[in-house]
């Protein structure tokens, strides 16, 4: 072979070398990319909440269970009751 095609020959490789390691490094950025999830927006986060709280509600209706008082009024007398408790305690213990 002449210098010439020996020169042309190897221009090919490293073009062709290049261009393979540019593709795989595309398709490596572009998996990684891809990879991570996607942060949902507030509104997004707030149309979830909605559904998820329309499902508990029908599933508890299904259950039988009543939600007509929020959780915090029927919460409300134990910790009276406890705060009851522990002032008797004290009176006890004075």
């Amino acid at each position: 072979m002449s210098n010439h095609a020996q020169r042309v020959e190897s221009m090919t490789t490293i073009v062709a070398v290049g261009a393979a390691s540019f593709l795989i490094l595309l398709a490596i950025m572009l998996k990684v990319r891809a990879a991570k999830p996607k942060r949902a927006e507030k509104w997004e986060k707030a149309e979830i909440m909605k559904r998820l709280l329309a499902l508990s509600e029908k599933e508890d209706i299904a259950n039988g269970i009543s939600r007509q008082q929020p959780l915090a009024k029927k919460q409300a007398p134990r910790r009276r009751a406890a705060a009851a408790g522990a002032s008797t305690s004290r009176a006890a213990r004075a």
